[in-house]
C-alpha cells in the first residue's frame, strides 16, 4: 500500500469512531425507550451537556481520564471500547471488500451486532426493532445482489440457523425444565442466516456454540457466573457470524469452512 492508502485507512478509522459513538447512544437509550435525538450527549451524573471538544471518540476518554469534566463522575471505558471496536471493524471490512455494496451489507449487519452484543449483556434482550431493521436490510440486498449468495440461498440460510436455534432451545426446555435459547436469539438467527447462506450458517452455529462453551468453562471454573445465572447468547451469535464472515476475505480464504466439513463429515 502507499501513503494515499493509509490516509483512506485514516479516514475511515475516524468515520468508523464516529459511527461507533453514536451505536454508544443506541446501546444505552433504545432499551430504556429513550430518543436517540434528545437530550443531547449528557454526564450521567451532574446532566451537564457534554462540550463538542469533549465528545472526540477514543480520544477524549484517555483525554479526560474517563471522568467528566465538572463532577468528575467516573464514565464507563466501554464507551472508548465500543467506539474502537467500531472503528476496526469498519477499517477491516473496507480492506477486505473496498467500497461497494458487499461492504456497506456487512458494515450494517456488524454495526447491528455491536449493538446486539451489549444490548443483550445488559439486559438480556435483543429488541425487535433490530430483528426488523436487519430483515428490512436483507429484504433489500438480496434481491439486488448485494451479497455473495442468492436469494434462494439467503432464505434457505435463514431457516436453518433460525430452526436449528428452536430446535436447541426445545431440546434444552424439555432437559433442563428452563429456557435455555430465548426467542429473540431465534429470530436473530433469520437475519444473521439470511446473510450467511446455509454453508456458512452451519459454521456460524457451530463457532457460536464452541466460542460459548470454552467462554462459559472459564467462567464457571473461575466462579464469575453461577449455574443459576442466566447468560446471553447474542454476543455469541455474533461473534460466530462475524468469524464466518471473515473466513471468506482472501487472507483467510475458506480454510475455516473446509477445515470444518473435512472435520465433521
Amino acid at each position: 500500500m502507499d501513503l494515499s492508502d493509509y490516509i483512506i485507512i485514516f479516514f475511515i478509522f475516524i468515520l468508523g469512531a464516529a459511527f461507533g459513538s453514536f451505536l454508544n447512544v443506541v446501546i444505552y437509550r433504545v432499551p430504556e425507550k429513550m430518543s436517540l435525538i434528545k437530550p443531547a450527549s449528557h454526564c450521567g451524573s451532574c446532566k451537564t451537556p457534554v462540550k463538542p471538544f469533549d465528545n472526540i471518540p477514543i480520544l477524549s476518554y484517555f483525554i479526560l481520564g474517563g471522568k467528566c469534566r465538572h463532577c468528575g463522575a467516573a464514565f464507563s471505558m466501554r464507551y472508548a471500547l465500543v467506539e474502537g471496536l467500531t472503528a476496526v471493524m469498519t477499517v477491516w471490512l473496507f480492506i477486505i471488500f473496498g467500497i461497494n455494496e458487499k461492504f456497506f451489507m456487512y458494515l450494517i449487519l456488524t454495526y447491528l451486532l455491536i449493538v446486539i452484543t451489549f444490548v443483550d449483556m445488559d439486559h438480556l434482550i435483543i429488541p425487535n426493532g433490530f430483528v426488523l431493521f436487519g430483515l428490512a436490510v436483507l429484504a433489500v440486498g438480496l434481491p439486488m445482489d448485494w451479497l455473495p449468495i442468492d436469494w434462494e440461498d439467503g432464505m434457505s440460510g435463514a431457516f436453518v440457523f433460525a430452526g436449528f436455534l428452536f430446535a436447541i432451545g426445545l431440546v434444552g426446555q424439555f432437559i433442563l425444565k428452563k429456557e435455555s435459547i430465548g426467542f429473540g436469539d431465534i429470530k436473530l438467527g433469520l437475519v444473521l442466516g439470511g446473510y450467511l447462506g446455509v454453508e456458512y450458517s452451519v459454521l456460524a452455529l457451530y463457532l457460536s456454540f464452541a466460542i460459548s462453551a470454552i467462554v462459559v468453562f472459564i467462567m464457571l471454573g473461575s466462579k464469575m457466573i453461577s449455574k443459576s445465572q442466566k447468560i446471553p447468547f447474542g454476543p455469541y451469535l455474533a461473534g460466530g457470524t462475524l468469524l464466518s464472515i471473515l473466513t471468506t476475505t482472501p487472507y483467510g480464504g475458506n480454510y475455516i469452512l473446509d477445515w470444518y466439513y473435512r472435520t465433521m463429515f
